[in-house]
């Protein structure tokens, strides 16, 4: 970067413009004590932004022009730059800006014809989507060719929507934190406009055409630049193919959840019918148990009693007493094998509780993992709504970006029309939704179908009793 010789004035003593009445002065960011006040008037902030924005593709600059000032009242150094010159013959690239003699030259004759009385105060370049700092040519061109105490350095990033000024500080080089934004005191809500649109902060009021410096000069960077309107049709479609995507995808997990949310109330529902159907069987044992011992105890008395009353049968009067010995010997045989069958009866019967101790273990286990899928349902549940939550989340987001892609379709359609055809990118999505969805319900309904039979009924026996 080539600069000739440039003269300068010592700073000239004047009131500074937040302390005269005839002056308006916003904050930008928050300027902080020990920094340099800057006071840059809104014209030359507005032409700065509208250079920047004119070609976000490589990096543009200029020169800066103003006052080098010091407070009448406290003595103490301020800068207030009142106008702006664009390098019109420079050399740049995507992250480097370098004057040449030819712009030097050009930029020193119109200071001289149009502003002899202000002095180049500084100098401003851009870093489209790089950020605000100084890189190390940055800085030896500050060094070398702007290394007064008051000359200052002013990076935009017009991607970012960031900015900020440079100062000398101690033979170095320290970013401020903010600066001023100043015009007359009747322009002053115009000036609050423009800082909130600096800011990003949206103005309220009504009474404005309803589109900023900033939006102004992007719509004619567009419209006066085809191939930047070609990127951003390229943008919006796959922002419109992403946006579908992700609908079919919120589509697809909330079906998923619906199904294995019928699919464990379905398991759920059968659980409970098999957890019925033990405890009938658990009370038909015993029931079973209770009569068996009933009809034992009544079989040992009518024993007793046949034996009792075959011997007095047997017995008559006269009878030797080796006749009735033989006779009360058969009778003991009888009652052995009576008490033989009575304690196969009994084994049935222990072995007819063990296997009700193993039903009621079971019917435990049962219950226990039926509680564990009931808890598995529940967080299915939650599941489903945090789903639901983020998919009405991810709808209020799509809405925004459609209003703001309807924006943006009016200038693609001044090319349309211009052009006479119509972006494919745009019906390649619609088919593809309209496909996605298709598909999309026809596997929901389909898993609903399955999920929604359920077991068939269980196995009856000859009376009516579940099978064992």
């Amino acid at each position: 970067m080539l600069f000739e010789e440039v003269s300068y004035r010592e700073p000239v003593r004047m009131r500074r413009p937040d302390r005269d009445p005839r002056w308006a002065s916003q904050a930008y960011q928050i300027p902080g004590p020990e920094d340099l006040p800057i006071f840059l008037d809104r014209a030359p902030a507005d032409a700065i932004e509208r250079h920047a924005l004119s070609d976000t593709s490589v990096e543009v600059g200029g020169v800066i022009l103003g006052r080098e000032c010091l407070d009448e009242e406290t003595g103490k150094p301020f800068v207030w730059i009142t106008r702006s010159l664009e390098a019109r013959h420079y050399e740049n690239t995507q992250a480097s800006f370098t004057y040449t003699h030819d712009s030097w030259q050009e930029i020193t004759r119109e200071r001289d014809e149009k502003f002899p009385d202000l002095d180049i105060v500084g100098w401003y370049h851009t870093h489209p989507d790089f950020g605000i700092f100084l890189s190390s040519h940055d800085l030896f061109i500050h060094r070398n060719f702007f290394n007064r105490p008051l000359q200052v350095a002013y990076v935009v990033d017009p991607i970012r929507h960031d900015r900020g000024f440079f100062q000398w500080r101690l033979d170095q080089i320290d970013q401020l934190g903010g600066f001023f934004i100043t015009s007359e005191r009747g322009e002053r809500v115009a000036t609050a406009r423009f800082l909130n649109d600096l800011e990003d902060i949206p103005n309220s009021d009504a009474g404005g055409s309803g589109l900023s410096p900033r939006l102004e000069a992007e719509l004619i960077a567009m419209l006066t630049r085809p191939h930047v309107s070609a990127q951003a049709v390229s943008s919006t479609s796959e922002r419109l193919q992403l946006a579908t995507l992700f609908t079919l995808l919120g589509t697809a997990i909330g079906m998923l959840a619906v199904a294995a949310g019928l699919w464990l109330y379905t398991l759920h529902q059968s659980v409970k019918g098999q957890t019925a159907e033990l405890e009938k069987l658990r009370e038909a044992l015993n029931v079973a148990k209770e009569k068996q011992g009933e009809n034992l105890t009544r079989a040992r008395v009518e024993a007793k009693e046949r034996a009792l009353d075959s011997l007095l049968r047997e017995v008559r009067p006269g009878a030797s007493p080796e006749a009735f010995t033989e006779l009360y010997a058969k009778s003991l045989r009888e009652r052995d094998e009576a008490q033989s069958k009575l304690a196969d009866q009994q084994a049935l019967v222990d072995e007819s509780g063990k296997s009700l101790s193993r039903l009621q273990k079971d019917l435990k286990n049962v219950r226990g993992e039926n509680e564990a899928l009931q808890k598995k349902a529940d967080d299915l549940q939650k599941s489903a709504e945090a789903v639901t939550t983020l998919k009405d989340e991810k709808k209020a987001l799509e809405t925004k970006v459609i209003d703001l892609e309807e924006k943006a379709a009016e200038i693609e359609t001044l090319k349309d029309i211009q052009s006479g055809k119509l972006p494919r990118n745009y019906m390649i999505a619609w088919y593809a939704a309209v496909a996605g969805w298709g598909l999309a319900i026809l596997l929901g309904l389909g898993w609903i179908s399955q999920a929604g039979r359920g077991p068939g009924p269980a196995p009856t026996g000859p009376e009516g009793r579940p099978d064992a």
